[in-house]
């Protein structure tokens, strides 16, 4: 009976093996690249709707077991095309993928979403960071310099972590903002600086993006036409910056660290005399003096045996003989003794992971870095952590969260004169023959400039500052039907900066207050609230539709107090005991309390791919502006044609992967102004009473302008983006022409008025300019790639309309640059012997000739005539004076053209 059993179960199982292999059968085959024919390693190939695949090897060969019945099997690789094939009854298949161009399928982050770049209509510019070198600073916005076109960047101070001068396509307003809006993970961020410290030196400023570790971004975004901008409205007027950072993803624990240390040698561009040379100059540029003063040729007709035998004011004297100048060492080398090189230490420890339903990134770093100016010093400390947890299908929660300290060490900068100079520039103005100290710790001071301050001394100074800002939001996405998403979010960014400051009496400013002690506070909180609902649909395979609607209120809410004190027997107690000054400087404290609440929309639709419109609309609601104008509404539309998609366009399909027109045009606003549209009246310290004791007082000090409204730009953009052989070339072209109207600007009242100034909307402006943009990929393997990227951009802002109450000087006009530029025109120097210029006829040999090009018009009294507007009237032709009325356009700061080259390897 076992018997039978044993092979009846063996007869089973033969039969069961037998139906298995005749369910399934092997197909082979070599897949081969479109370009030289070679096979293709680690080609992806799947059984369509199975979790059935298998790669191609070193020769681009396959074998896979396909289940029988109707199947197809789908070949895929990156930076190549996807093929299909259906099996049928074949045992052999062998395809060939043609090159892909995967850059118009990059994602590209926009306002409250997302687009494919194949779809854009509007002028965006994306950065990933793996294409920066992320250790070359402590902050993103340096690096970001010569990648975009249209964005300059310009470090405006000398400090580590330096402030930054950020714009987009230029600057075309006047006492606003020209800054553009930064916006990080969703969360409009504000520019934390320094509070002042009381006294006469400058710290500099600080970077917005100081407290971003670039290592934790992930992309950049630069929005800067209106269709692009405008979904955030009364905030977008200069551009917008996207800055995205990192998220986790699905899989194992992977754990990151990275150590840098940089070095920077200080080359020292200031080559000053040594001490026995500048004593040989001195004892020249004494004699040259003298020779003029007593008009020695060539500054005069006498010879100098002449002035010897009468001269004026005394004959003259060497300042240095010749034995002290050959006895004397190299002096006080001043650049040398408040420099040195400096140094970058970062840190970067990141942990990233997660399941299906769980993903999270926590990072951390620390950066420090020593400034080459002596006593400046940047410091930062970060952690971050992105997390996103699916909830179920239809609701997933997602955390982002930054927390960073800064610590800055500051050294004492400014260009201005005197006892007010920073050290750079008291530096360069001390002689060599002043001590840096002496030998009773004394800071000498040059006795012929005894309001210039000892360079050495100002290293004495205390100045330290802390920003501590913590950046967090949470949002919540609800997907209750195909297609639909609802996101709720909330967010705060809260920042705290405090500066401690002491000035000893080492120092020149010291030395006269007795020290000086200075603490200041400010509190940043500002909150976000949003709820955008996105629907995406798409109609009968060609029409996509994308409708976006939300709203947001953001409040923002800050502190400021300070308090001082000079006058100490000390400098042991730095600002620790304010108490001790014998001078208190009286405590200062301010707060405001500001809100935006806006309403917004968008719609993006798609043809087949090939006909593209973008609408959007957003309404703000600003508390800055009164009752007239607390609310303006900006729109904005985009139409884009992918050229290359036509059925006309076949024949160079394989040439030209994408040739797309665009154009927009549209509206934004700006409202940042300093202070508010309402009257305010300021409590201060009036007179003295009869005892001597302050007597507070109450005045108006700001007007009310009830028709104050936002500044608007209206601008037009056309763009053409193009791709050729399959993304080896691509790039684009953008022409853009914006006005903006009704300026945020003072405008002066009577004198006999109280309060003599008012913000008034005054005039107009306009830009123009172009940009260009191109890719290569010059080198592509598995192993090694070769990128190069080039951008170029030019734009000129002018003034379309003034103030009409505006009285220029004779050489400007109505429509010149915003930042003109006007001078004398050279006509070179008087030499000996050389006819002295009517219009100079004081000039003496040596001095430089001004060419006479222009004059005043003038009545019979020899008197300058005006129109009936008030303006002076010039006569086009020379007048023998060389006067205002001679100066000329000669251009403006801004550059004449910007342009960058980027090459990389990976």
């Amino acid at each position: 009976m076992r018997l039978i059993q044993r092979n009846l179960l063996l007869v089973l199982a033969l039969c069961f093996g037998l139906a298995v292999n005749a369910q399934t059968r092997t197909v082979s085959g070599t897949v081969t690249s479109g370009k030289d024919g070679k096979g293709l390693a680690g080609v992806s190939v799947q059984v369509k709707g199975l979790a059935i695949g298998a790669g191609t090897d070193a020769n681009g060969s396959y074998s896979i077991s396909v289940p029988s019945g109707e199947q197809t099997l789908i070949f895929s690789s990156v930076g190549f095309g996807t093929i299909e094939e259906s099996v049928g009854s074949r045992t052999s298949i062998s395809v060939t993928l043609a090159e892909a161009d995967q850059t118009l399928d990059d994602v590209v982050v926009v306002g409250y979403g997302s687009q494919k770049k194949r779809d854009l209509t509007g002028a965006v510019s994306s950065v990933k960071t793996k294409d920066l070198v992320l250790s070359s600073g402590p902050e993103i916005g340096n690096m970001l310099k010569g990648k975009v076109a249209g964005l300059t960047i310009r470090q405006n101070s000398a400090q580590p972590g330096g402030g930054l001068d950020i714009l987009i396509r230029g600057s075309g307003t006047r006492s606003s903002s020209s800054a553009p809006l930064i916006v990080v993970d969703g969360f409009p961020i504000t520019d934390l600086q320094q509070p002042g410290s009381g006294g006469r030196y400058e710290a500099g400023s600080q970077s917005i993006l100081n407290s971003f570790n670039p290592n934790d971004i992930e992309s950049i975004e630069v929005l800067k036409d209106a269709s692009s901008t405008s979904i955030y409205g009364a905030r977008a007027a200069n551009g917008v910056i996207l800055i995205t950072t990192k998220r986790g993803s699905e899989g194992r624990v992977k754990v990151d660290y990275s150590v840098n240390y940089s070095q920077q040698k200080y080359d020292n561009p200031f080559d000053v005399l040594p001490l026995n040379e500048w004593m040989e100059l001195r004892n020249v540029a004494g004699q040259e003096q003298w020779d003029f003063e007593n008009k020695v040729i060539p500054y005069g007709t006498r010879t100098r045996e002449e002035a010897l035998a009468n001269p004026i004011n005394g004959l003259y004297r060497k300042l240095y003989t010749q034995n002290a100048i050959n006895n004397v060492g190299r002096g006080t080398d001043w650049i040398d003794l408040v420099t040195r090189d400096g140094s970058t230490t970062a840190h970067n420890l990141s942990m990233s992971g997660g399941t299906k339903l769980t993903k999270y990134l926590v990072s951390g770093n620390f950066y420090d870095q020593n400034g080459i100016v002596k006593n400046s010093n940047f410091r930062r400390y970060s952690i971050r952590a992105n997390i996103d947890q699916e909830v179920n299908r239809f609701v997933k929660l997602g955390i982002n969260l930054t927390s960073s300290r800064i610590d800055n060490d500051n050294t004492q900068l400014g260009g201005q004169q005197y006892e007010n100079s920073g050290i750079i520039r008291a530096a360069i103005q001390q002689g060599p023959h002043i001590q840096a100290i002496d030998e009773n710790g004394n800071y000498p001071i040059n006795p012929q400039l005894a309001v210039q301050p000892n360079p050495y001394s100002l290293l004495t100074i205390t100045d330290k500052s802390r920003l501590e800002r913590t950046l967090g939001n949470v949002f919540l996405d609800i997907t209750p039907v195909k297609g639909l998403m609802v996101r709720l979010k909330a967010g705060i960014d809260r920042g705290i900066t405090k500066r401690n400051s002491y000035v000893p009496t080492t120092t020149l400013n010291g030395a006269l207050e007795g020290g000086r002690a200075f603490i200041s506070n400010s509190e940043n909180d500002d909150y976000l609230t949003e709820a955008t609902a996105t629907y995406n649909t798409t109609i009968r395979n060609d029409h996509r539709v994308e409708v976006l609607a939300g709203a947001s209120q953001q409040k923002f809410n800050n502190k400021f107090n300070s308090e001082g004190a000079n006058g100490f027997i000390t400098d042991a107690f730095l600002w620790n005991n304010l108490g001790a000054g014998s001078v208190q400087i009286p405590a200062q404290s301010a707060a405001s309390k500001n809100q935006i609440v806006s309403y917004f929309g968008r719609l993006n639709y798609s043809y087949k791919g090939r006909y593209l419109l973008t609408a959007t609309v957003r309404t703000d609601g600003a508390s800055v502006f009164a009752v007239n104008n607390k609310w303006g509404t900006f729109p904005s539309a985009a139409v884009g044609w992918n050229i290359a998609e036509e059925k006309f366009f076949g024949g160079l399909a394989s040439t030209v992967s994408q040739l797309k027109l665009r154009f927009s045009y549209g509206q934004t606003g700006n409202a940042q102004i300093t202070s508010n549209a309402f009257a305010a009246y300021s409590a201060y310290p009036a007179w003295l009473s009869g005892d001597d004791s302050r007597v507070i007082g109450v005045s108006l000090s700001r007007l009310e302008n009830p028709d104050l409204k936002w500044e608007t730009t209206t601008a037009a953009n056309l763009g053409l983006d193009f791709s050729l052989w399959k993304g080896k070339v691509d790039g684009s072209i953008e022409l853009y022409d914006r006005v903006i109207s009704d300026l945020l600007d003072t405008r002066p009242l009577n004198s006999y008025q109280d309060i003599n100034s008012i913000i008034y909307n005054i005039g107009k402006t306009r830009s123009r300019g172009f940009e260009v943009t191109i890719n290569t990929r010059n080198i592509q393997t598995r192993d090694f790639s070769w990128r190069t990227s080039f951008v170029a951009a030019k734009y000129k802002d002018t003034w379309k309309e003034r103030n009409p109450n505006w009285l220029p000087a004779v050489y400007e006009s109505d429509n010149d640059p915003l930042r003109s530029r006007y001078t004398l025109l050279s006509d070179g120097i008087l030499q000996i012997g050389e006819k002295v210029p009517d219009a100079q006829p004081l000039l003496i040999p040596g001095q430089i000739k001004i060419k006479d090009v222009n004059g005043y018009v003038r009545d019979g009294a020899g008197n300058p005539t005006v129109d009936a507007r008030g303006r002076f009237l010039r006569t086009n032709a020379p007048d023998g004076i060389i006067d205002q009325a001679d100066y000329v356009l000669d251009g403006t700061t801004d550059p004449s053209l910007m342009a960058g080259i980027t090459n990389m390897f990976t």
